[in-house]
C-alpha cells in the first residue's frame, strides 16, 4: 500500500470503533486524522482543520450526513466527501455532493482506493 503522509482526513461517525478502525486503516495515507461523533462536531472540526476528505456516515445521532453535504464541501472547497452508509442513498448522496458513496459494512480496500 502506497504510503502519502500529507493531508488531513475527517471521519464522522457515531460509532467510536468504526471510526478507531477506519483510523488506523487510513493512517499510513495522512499525516493529519481526526474523528467526531456528530455532525455539529463534524462541522466544528472541519471548520477548523479544513481537511481535504471527509469519511461521512449517514445515520448520526443529530441528523443525516447527506443533508449536509454542501456545508462541508463548502467549508472547504478542496474537501472531497465520502459517504458511507448502510441505507440505499448512494443516488441521492451523489446527487447532494459526495464525490463517493461506500456500502456498509464498508470494504477496507474499497476505501483506501477512493480515499
Amino acid at each position: 500500500m502506497p504510503t502519502h503522509d500529507t493531508g488531513s482526513l475527517l471521519i464522522i461517525d457515531d460509532e467510536p470503533d468504526v471510526c478507531l478502525l477506519l483510523k488506523r486503516a487510513l493512517s499510513p495515507r495522512y499525516a493529519q486524522i481526526d474523528c467526531a461523533y456528530s455532525l455539529a462536531e463534524g462541522m466544528e472540526k472541519a471548520a477548523l482543520m479544513g481537511p481535504d476528505v471527509i469519511v461521512l456516515d449517514n445515520n448520526l445521532p443529530d441528523g443525516f450526513g447527506i443533508n449536509e453535504i454542501h456545508t462541508f464541501k463548502n467549508t472547504a472547497k478542496a474537501t472531497k466527501v465520502v459517504m458511507l452508509s448502510a441505507m440505499d442513498v448512494q443516488t441521492d448522496a451523489l446527487a447532494a455532493g459526495a464525490d463517493y458513496f461506500l456500502e456498509k459494512p464498508v470494504s477496507l480496500k474499497r476505501l483506501r482506493s477512493v480515499t
